[in-house]
C-alpha cells in the first residue's frame, strides 16, 4: 500500500503534571511504524514541567512529525479540553491518547488494518501491558506462557457486555472520527469520559478487536482514574451515576437492564466502601428502580442509611 492510500490518523494527546512519562509518550508516537499521523498536544494546566517538555520535543521533532499545540493556563474539564482539541483534526481515525501512557510501534499500523477490513465497526481495541510500580508487568486481558489468549475476546455487539462491567481498555482505542461526531463527541457535563463514550457508541454500531498488544498503561496515585473512588470526594462517580441513568434511557430489553443492574451494583458497593455516600444514595434509587432485592440489597440499603464510614480500611486494602 502506498503512503498516499493510508487514512489519516490524529493522535490527540493531553498532558497533565506528567513530566515523569511524557516524553515517552511523544517519543512512542513519534516511533510509529504507521506513515500518515496528524500530532495533536495539550497541555492542560500543568503546574510541573509538562508544558516546558513538550515544547522541547515539539522543537527538536518539528521535521519529523506535523504538531499542532494547546498550552492551557488553566485546566478545562477533560471532556471540554478534548472536544475543543478534537476540532482541530482532520484524521479519519482518532487516538484519544493519555501523557502518562506510551504506544507500542505497530499499536496504529495493526488497529487501522483492522477497521480496514471491518468497515462496519466503530472502534478498533486491543490488549495492554499494565505498569505499576513494584509490580510485574501483565497484560489487561490474561494470556499463557506463550503469550496466546486464554480466554476468547467479547468483539462485535458489546454494548450489553459492557454495561454490565469493564471489558475493553479504553487507552486501546482508534475510534472512527465521522462516528464520534455523529453522536456529539464527549459529553461536557462529565468528568470523564471513556465508559459513557463506549456505551454510546456500542449501543448501535460493533467494535472489532485486534489481537496485539498496543499500549503501556502505567498505573499511578495521580492519573484520573486513580480518583474513581476517591473516599468521601470522588469527582469521578457522579458522572458514573450520571452514565448510568443515560444507559437506562438506552435500554432496550430486560437483559440489558440486568446488564446495567449488576454494574449499578458494583458502582453502589464501592461508593459505599468509600464513604460517598450521596452518590451511594443514587445508586440505590437506580437499583431500586431496576428491581434490585435480595439480601445484598438489604444490607447495601441498610449502610447507606446508616452512613458506616469504612473508608480508612477500603483505601488500605486497595494500596496493598
Amino acid at each position: 500500500m502506498e503512503v498516499s492510500e493510508y487514512p489519516l490518523v490524529s493522535v490527540i494527546c493531553t498532558g497533565f503534571n506528567h513530566e515523569d512519562y511524557i516524553e515517552q509518550a511523544l517519543n512512542s508516537v513519534l516511533a510509529q511504524n504507521y506513515p500518515k499521523l496528524e500530532f495533536i498536544l495539550v497541555d492542560n494546566g500543568s503546574t510541573d514541567k509538562t508544558k516546558e517538555i513538550m515544547e522541547k520535543w515539539s522543537f527538536e521533532n518539528r521535521s519529523k512529525i506535523p504538531v499542532k499545540i494547546i498550552f492551557r493556563l488553566d485546566p478545562l474539564p477533560y471532556c471540554v479540553s478534548f472536544n475543543d482539541a478534537f476540532r482541530l483534526s482532520k484524521g479519519k481515525y482518532f487516538i484519544d491518547f493519555s501523557g502518562d501512557d506510551a504506544m507500542l510501534p505497530d499499536h496504529i499500523r495493526n488497529s487501522v488494518s483492522t477497521l480496514a477490513n471491518n468497515p462496519e465497526a466503530v472502534i478498533c481495541f486491543s490488549d495492554a501491558y499494565l505498569k505499576k510500580p513494584g509490580a510485574q508487568l501483565k497484560t489487561f486481558y490474561q494470556r499463557d506462557r506463550k503469550g496466546e489468549l486464554q480466554d476468547p475476546v467479547i468483539q462485535g455487539n458489546v454494548y450489553e457486555k459492557i454495561v454490565s462491567k469493564h471489558i475493553i481498555l479504553s487507552v486501546t482505542m482508534v475510534v472512527r472520527s465521522d462516528s464520534f461526531k455523529s453522536i456529539g463527541m464527549y459529553d461536557e457535563s462529565l468528568s470523564y469520559e471513556d465508559f459513557d463514550i463506549m456505551v454510546r457508541l456500542a449501543r448501535d454500531h460493533p467494535f472489532v478487536y485486534s489481537d496485539h498488544i498496543g499500549v503501556v498503561k502505567n498505573i499511578h496515585s495521580r492519573s484520573l482514574s486513580a480518583g474513581q473512588y476517591r473516599a468521601k470526594n470522588s469527582i469521578l462517580l457522579p458522572s458514573t451515576l450520571k452514565v448510568c441513568h443515560k444507559i437506562k434511557e438506552m435500554n432496550r430489553s430486560k437483559d440489558e437492564d440486568n446488564a446495567l443492574k449488576d454494574r449499578v451494583m458494583y458502582e453502589l458497593k464501592h461508593a459505599l466502601f468509600s464513604a460517598n455516600f450521596e452518590v451511594a444514595e443514587g445508586f440505590l434509587d437506580l437499583a431500586k428502580v431496576l428491581g434490585a432485592s435480595g439480601l445484598r440489597f438489604w444490607l447495601f440499603n441498610f449502610w447507606g442509611r446508616r452512613k458506616w464510614d469504612m473508608s480508612n480500611l477500603y483505601t488500605k486494602l486497595k494500596r496493598e
